[in-house]
């Protein structure tokens, strides 16, 4: 547990400092009039791509947990890896919504955008059904069932939808 506990927090380091403001770039070097958008995209980027990043390895990480390391304290650890990760994902979000407001661009114009609203979604269903097979409907297998099943889609979505991400913005930074 201790390795998989540094392997998360070094990769979150380099996450911060790779996704640092630093370097992000204004309207003038991405070839764009220098408005409302340098508040916005520029500014913020950064810092959507940290929380959504460390949301996914923390969501990776409580599915790893889950599957391959089945001690004692394994359901503890999935769980706050999962509650942990999904509250990242969605202040991701938020910061995403505040990026494209301030910066005066459409919402949902993207499949990066559509994407990730879909994927938000089936987390905080995979999260609510986790929540329910342990209070309310305790021992019900259909519910584990399609709870492991959103877990694995979201897992993998979050990750097709980074790799659109980064590759939307380097677009965006080439101009």
């Amino acid at each position: 547990m201790r390795n998989l506990a540094f392997a998360v927090c070094l990769t979150l380091v380099a996450l911060s400092v790779g996704c640092s403001p630093v370097l992000a770039h204004t309207a003038a070097e991405m070839g764009i009039a220098p408005d409302q958008y340098d508040l916005g995209i520029p500014v913020f980027w950064p810092y959507h791509a940290f929380l959504m990043s460390s949301g996914f390895i923390l969501l990776l990480s409580g599915f790893v947990v889950m599957r391959f390391h089945k001690t004692s304290s394994w359901y503890r650890s999935h769980r706050i890896l999962g509650s942990v990760g999904g509250v990242l994902v969605i202040a991701g979000l938020v910061v995403s919504i505040t990026m494209i407001t301030i910066s005066g661009a459409p919402h949902l114009r993207y499949i990066h955008d559509l994407l990730g609203i879909i994927t938000i979604i089936l987390i905080l269903c995979t999260l609510l059904l986790g929540y329910f097979m342990t209070g309310l409907l305790r021992g019900r297998e259909e519910l584990r069932i399609t709870h492991r099943w959103l877990g694995g889609i979201s897992i993998v979505l979050v990750g097709v939808n980074i790799v659109l991400g980064i590759s939307m913005m380097t677009m965006v930074l080439a101009q």
